[in-house]
């Protein structure tokens, strides 16, 4: 019945889409259309009649040797050209599909933030009406955004084989239909190396506003789907803040802050490159440093947190969320999910978070005090391994997941490169030779780590085994600390005087992002406490490993690092706009610098050894442009 039913529901939603197709001039977006099939539909099928959408995940299809099918890296999907063909199709239907309608872009993208309805049933806790369901700075964030993310690549999955069975009768549908049983959602790595010539942000995201496809009415030139998502028609009401109460289309560092707008996606791509080596880092450190689950699963800062444990997957996720919006939609936890980079980002993060779960299979939810409001919980109130994931229902009856329901990605009925099981290889080796191919020395071709198929576990010829210093600056503030989304800029060496120009500077060592909800929701309706403070931590090894190639430091020894970052590091505030913050206006805001000394892997499918940090800087307020010594973290 499960299977039957979601069939009807992707019918009703393939004439429901061809229907807003004709009916909808087709005005933004520089005039480029969505697919015309050439296809009429006569009547809509009966809706199904269940209560509540079941959140299954995708139970058919085959990846290597009987696996269970992989999502893939957005540039590996690519290469595909009918599964990409059925992706960028499948998303161009969805998007299409009336906003009135439960499964559509617009509706799903809600759940995460505006406009505050509900979904599938599930209803708000009196007073919280003013917020979404998504869970941030909370145990709960990797787990809610997992069934997430299988709603909306369930979605897309069921309109792919309607898709799939528009292409003429014989070989060319039964290729079509093959790849479409096959189909998982792509994720985005934005950690590793792009291929040469290649930004880290991918051609098919930012490049251009249209895309040529291949559909089954043939081939035809579309609005790309994965450049931005068009309101049909946008409603200022459901969606109030200035400027997104104007913007007609999901916009990356807007030009204007009205409706005149256009998304500058090269400068996107521009401060993504110029933090490439950062998040590159910062993952590598998270993956093989930290092994608690508490630590690792959100950015809220623990008082007596170990010093080489500021640092979260929640927090890198802020630092994309902010670089990729720049005062766009992505910049805001309430406007973010409506970007199609939105979903390709999160999978990634749902991709590190199953890498991590391999490596520490221990550690995982534990009771904790929920730190904001969403639409169904409250601040204070307990969230454990048994709190429901509102609002994605794990059947028809009305029973929600919980975070103890979605611990596996293949129970979902999907895998990644990394962590999909193959017979005969040891899956935790696979992950660690894919950490150290991917985001260790070896990415950069820093060390003898020689790199290896993702794919593939078997011991290196990596002849390491030595210690180094790693660098690290710890960065704590409060989230709402100036009630709109800033970024925090750490430099080493000099930079330009403007503001706009922070982000590209080569001396920047890193960015870290602030990600908040718009600001007439903060912070009385979420009950955005003001003392919440967060976390993140900025590697320094990379750009000082540049100094000491330019001969303007010796080494990455105490004795060396210590007098030199107290001479040349600096960090700077600023909005999403541009505005200049003075380090004094964000008294909240401590920057201190630690040395963790590491005991490199002997080979490939080892781990690093992480030992004790030593605190050494704290970072003065003020002009921000000296560091002060001082002996405590």
């Amino acid at each position: 019945m499960r299977h039957s039913f979601r069939a009807l529901y992707t019918c009703v939603f393939l004439c429901c889409w061809l229907s807003t197709v004709l009916a909808i001039p087709t005005t933004t977006h520089q005039s480029y259309p969505s697919y015309d099939y050439g296809v009429n539909p006569t009547s809509l099928l009966k809706r199904q009649t269940f209560k509540y959408y079941a959140v299954t995940g995708i139970q058919t299809g085959s990846g290597p040797n009987d696996s269970t099918p992989l999502r893939l890296e957005i540039r590996d999907l690519e290469k595909d050209p009918i599964t990409w063909t059925l992706y960028i199709l499948g998303l161009d239907m969805l998007q299409y599909t009336p906003q009135t309608e439960m499964l559509s872009w617009y509706q799903i993208a809600a759940i995460h933030g505006r406009p505050f309805v509900s979904f599938d049933n599930v209803p708000p806790k009196a007073g919280n009406e003013n917020n979404g369901y998504c869970s941030h700075v909370s145990i709960l964030f990797p787990t809610w955004h997992r069934p997430y993310l299988v709603l909306y690549e369930q979605v897309l999955y069921g309109m792919i084989q309607q898709i799939a069975q528009q292409y003429p009768s014989g070989t060319i549908r039964d290729q079509y239909i093959t790849a479409a049983a096959n189909f998982r959602i792509p994720y985005w790595d934005w950690a590793m190396i792009p291929p040469s010539g290649e930004s880290v942000l991918p051609a098919s995201v930012g490049q251009s506003p249209s895309v040529v496809v291949d559909g089954p009415a043939g081939s035809q030139t579309i609005a790309n789907p994965l450049w931005s998502y068009q309101f049909k028609p946008l409603d200022s009401n459901a969606l109030p803040d200035p400027p997104f109460n104007q913007y007609t289309e999901t916009m990356r560092y807007p030009t204007t802050q009205d409706a005149s707008a256009t998304s500058q996606n090269n400068l996107v791509a521009q401060q993504l490159d110029n933090n490439a080596a950062s998040f590159r880092s910062r993952l590598y450190v998270l993956l093989t440093n930290y092994h608690d689950y508490t630590t690792f699963s959100n950015e809220a800062w623990i008082k007596d947190t170990d010093p080489s444990s500021y640092d979260s997957i929640e927090s890198i996720h802020d630092q994309i969320h902010g670089l990729v919006g720049s005062g766009g939609h992505m910049m805001y936890i309430d406007y973010s999910a409506f970007d199609p980079t939105f979903w390709l980002h999160h999978a990634m993060i749902d991709r590190c978070f199953a890498m991590w779960q391999i490596l520490n299979p221990n550690s995982f939810v534990v009771p904790e005090p929920a730190m904001y409001n969403t639409f169904t919980e409250s601040a204070g109130q307990t969230q454990d391994v048994n709190s429901p994931l509102d609002p994605f229902h794990k059947d028809v009856a009305g029973g929600l997941w919980s975070s103890d329901g979605v611990r596996s990605t293949e129970a979902f009925g999907y895998a990644y490169p990394e962590t999909v099981a193959i017979t005969g290889v040891d899956v935790n080796k696979q992950v660690i030779v894919a950490l150290n191919t991917l985001y260790g020395p070896a990415a950069s071709g820093s060390s003898k780590l020689k790199p290896r198929s993702r794919l593939r576990a078997r011991d290196g010829d990596m002849d390491l085994g030595n210690e180094h210093t790693e660098w690290i600056a710890n960065i704590r503030v409060q989230k709402y600390a100036l009630n709109a989304p800033f970024f925090v800029h750490i430099f080493i060496g000099p930079f330009n005087p403007d503001p706009t120009s922070w982000s590209f500077e080569p001396n920047l060592a890193g960015t870290q992002s602030i990600f908040v909800k718009a600001a007439s929701s903060t912070p009385a309706s979420c009950n955005c406490s003001l003392d919440q403070m967060i976390a993140a931590a900025i590697p320094l090894t990379h750009s000082l490993n540049k100094n000491i190639a330019d001969r303007s430091l010796n080494s990455l020894n105490v004795e060396d690092v210590t007098p030199f970052l107290a001479q040349h590091l600096s960090y700077r505030v600023i909005l999403f706009n541009g505005t200049a913050v003075k380090n004094e206006d964000v008294p909240s805001l401590k920057i201190s610098i630690v040395s963790v000394e590491v005991q490199d892997p002997e080979n490939n499918s080892q781990l690093p050894v992480w030992k004790n940090a030593q605190g050494h800087l704290d970072v003065s307020m003020g002009s921000g442009c000296q560091a002060s010594v001082s002996s405590h973290e």
